[in-house]
């Protein structure tokens, strides 16, 4: 019989790409299937443009703002004055013991 990893592969690498090019050329088909009259809403570039650029940016101030934030964490949490980065010492009391 065969292994579980192997029937996984055989969906991941054969089925999926079979399914997913199938919805892919449904969603075309649908797209080109438009009537030949005169369109009914045109579609003016630059808005959409300069929405997608818009959304693009609100996605990199988020995602810099994360990344600055754990920057800032990193190094306020291991600075050299805090103590709890550095190894403990041993006092000459201790190693008597």
């Amino acid at each position: 019989m065969a292994s579980n990893l192997t029937i996984w592969r055989t969906v991941l690498f054969a089925v999926l790409p079979i399914i997913v090019i199938s919805i892919l050329s449904l969603t075309i088909a649908i797209a080109y299937g438009q009537t030949s009259g005169a369109p009914q809403n045109y579609v003016i570039r630059r808005v959409e443009i300069w929405g997608l650029f818009y959304r693009g940016m609100v996605a990199a101030f988020i995602v810099g703002a994360l990344v600055q934030g754990c920057i800032v964490y990193v190094a306020w949490r291991f600075r050299e004055s805090n103590k709890k980065t550095h190894p403990h010492r041993e006092s000459p009391e201790d190693s008597l013991r």
